[in-house]
């Protein structure tokens, strides 16, 4: 077998494993209107563009990224894959060549979901229906998920630009047993969007990483989710559960931009 040094010699293209990579990836923070989904396609396009044009392969966006929470989901949750801002991203990720991560409500056969989506140059990739949802008995701010969403299965693991990732929304990582999933599933990178108004609990999430043992993604949205004012602070973890970096909680639009290294602790 040729060694990595004969085959560039020999012109050949050396396919680096997943733990030898530095993938750039983008993390982004900004006010999803609520309803507004056509706007906020828009505005996912706008910033998927920024990103990929300063270096990011990976454009990653928060939970709910196309409608935020709405008693309308009959009007304005759509299929995945199939659904038509479904598909405006999917020809977005194959026209910049990227790899895009959002959040939407989904229907399907009738039920609701929470769901976060995975898409990349060659069309859909995954999806992730949150599992453990939220139960606000108030429901302010339409927050309360158990009135309207039917829960997922839980984490399972999938492949997305060669490298083996999970992924779980917001409170889905209160879960002990969420955790414990995806540990057992031996991810190299860790999705973990989220829809709060604040993120404070550093040592919550780094536990989070920590064990599971692969570094961690987290987004969270900025501006007004109805009347819940939200702050943003998108994070980057390690596999050790390390804060490497991340972006603002003042409430303001941010791409966090980061030289992911995926692999196991």
């Amino acid at each position: 077998m040729m060694r990595r040094r004969e085959m560039l010699q020999a012109g050949a293209v050396a396919v680096l494993s997943p733990a030898a990579r530095v993938i750039p990836v983008a993390l982004v923070q900004f006010d999803a209107v609520p309803e507004q989904v056509d706007r906020n396609t828009a505005e996912v396009d706008r910033l998927t563009r920024k990103a990929v044009s300063d270096g990011a392969r990976w454009v990653m966006f928060h939970e709910g990224t196309l409608c935020d929470y709405t008693p309308r989901l009959k009007e304005l949750a759509e299929a995945v894959p199939g659904g038509r801002h479904v598909r405006r991203i999917e020809a977005l990720a194959r026209e910049l060549r990227c790899y895009i991560s959002y959040g939407l409500s989904e229907v399907d056969g009738g039920r609701f979901h929470i769901t976060q989506v995975f898409t990349g140059p060659d069309g859909f990739i995954h999806r992730y229906r949150k599992t453990w949802i939220w139960h606000n008995r108030p429901d302010e701010n339409y927050r309360d998920e158990w009135v309207r969403y039917d829960p997922g299965t839980g984490p399972d693991v999938f492949t997305i630009d060669g490298v083996k990732a999970t992924c779980f929304i917001c409170s889905d990582g209160e879960s002990k047993r969420c955790i414990q999933r995806a540990a057992d599933l031996a991810p190299e990178v860790v999705f973990h969007p989220n829809n709060r108004r604040r993120i404070t609990e550093d040592e919550a999430y780094a536990g989070r990483a920590r064990s599971i043992g692969a570094p961690m993604l987290v987004t969270n949205r900025v501006g007004a989710s109805w009347g819940a004012a939200t702050t943003g602070r998108c994070m980057v973890f390690s596999a050790k559960g390390e804060l490497l970096a991340e972006a603002n909680h003042e409430a303001r639009e941010e791409i966090l931009m980061w030289k992911l290294k995926p692999g196991r602790a």
